[in-house]
């Protein structure tokens, strides 16, 4: 059981200590549920190809180191550490993307709180079809387990989600909802075609709460990738610098809840990712990776 220390929060005026103290908590839930959520499938999404496409799917391991980027004056969070492991393969049906992430978090009352979570995704080849297992810890709530499965509508049935575990919970699916593989193959395509923006809405591995989304990615021009990390298969010499905004779906606010600014390669890689919630940013930088090979599906 985590001690947790409120000491800097205590007021002789109790409302003022209850205000700051549900802000306190009300950060580190958005904290929480944007890491362990969104992360999931967002970024690492990224990682798959089309087949059909001209650049093949890259299956593999790698890990990712994370720090604190930028903040302002106003931000609770003080300093970010941790990690993020994952693996991706192919398989003949769809893709599997197994994620570990560790996340600790330094706020400014002197209070560490850490975030544990693993995941394990998939999504059909056709992006018709999506399952997800979900098991998720942190220093002030209790264990969070969920799985779900998810399918777009067809002439013959309505499409919707179905949640089961911590959540017990169905969302029903309208048919312009992508599934994350989909959306990040469309980023792709429109950045191979020289778009410049692409609009969407999506689907996510998270609570029901906050499992759909608009996404709106602004696509920078091709980049050389000049770095010391270079993995061999999993780097290469160039990427687009991509900018996704994301808005609650039905919300009337033209400020995104949260932005991931990415460095996604041509072969679908992504090497440096900033989080940026407004007032702090997390920077997460590739450690190492390695290829895994594809199954023969003949």
């Amino acid at each position: 059981m985590y001690n947790h220390q409120y000491s800097k929060f205590y007021d002789k005026d109790f409302s003022q200590h209850n205000k700051a103290l549900n802000l306190f908590k009300n950060q580190r839930k958005r904290t929480f549920w944007f890491v362990v959520g969104m992360c999931f499938t967002i970024i690492f999404a990224c990682f798959v190809r089309d087949g059909t496409a001209a650049i093949s799917l890259v299956s593999h391991k790698a890990n990712y180191t994370l720090t604190m980027g930028a903040k302002n004056k106003s931000a609770l969070v003080q300093n970010v550490r941790g990690k993020i492991s994952f693996s991706l393969r192919s398989e003949c049906d769809g893709w599997s993307l197994t994620e570990d992430y560790l996340f600790q978090f330094l706020y400014a009352s002197g209070e560490e709180i850490t975030i544990l979570s693993h995941s394990v995704s998939w999504e059909d080849i056709e992006g018709q079809l999506y399952s997800f297992d979900v098991r998720e810890q942190n220093s002030y709530e209790t264990e969070s387990i969920y799985t779900g499965f998810a399918n777009l509508p067809t002439e013959s049935e309505v499409g919707e989600v179905s949640y089961s575990g911590t959540y017990d919970d169905n969302l029903k699916l309208s048919d312009d909802i992508l599934f994350p593989v989909t959306y990040t193959r469309a980023i792709i395509d429109a950045a191979e075609k020289g778009k410049k923006f692409l609009s969407k809405r999506l689907f996510v591995n998270s609570s029901p709460e906050d499992a759909l989304k608009t996404a709106s990615a602004a696509i920078g021009n091709k980049k050389p990738y000049n770095s010391d990390i270079q993995i061999d298969g999993v780097t290469t010499s160039h990427y687009w610098p991509i900018d996704i905004a994301y808005f609650k779906t039905g919300a009337a606010q033209a400020t995104p809840e949260y932005q991931i600014q990415m460095d996604l390669h041509d072969n679908g890689v992504v090497t440096d990712f900033l989080i940026n919630y407004g007032d702090f940013s997390i920077h997460a930088t590739i450690l190492d990776g390695n290829l895994i090979e594809n199954p023969d599906c003949n």
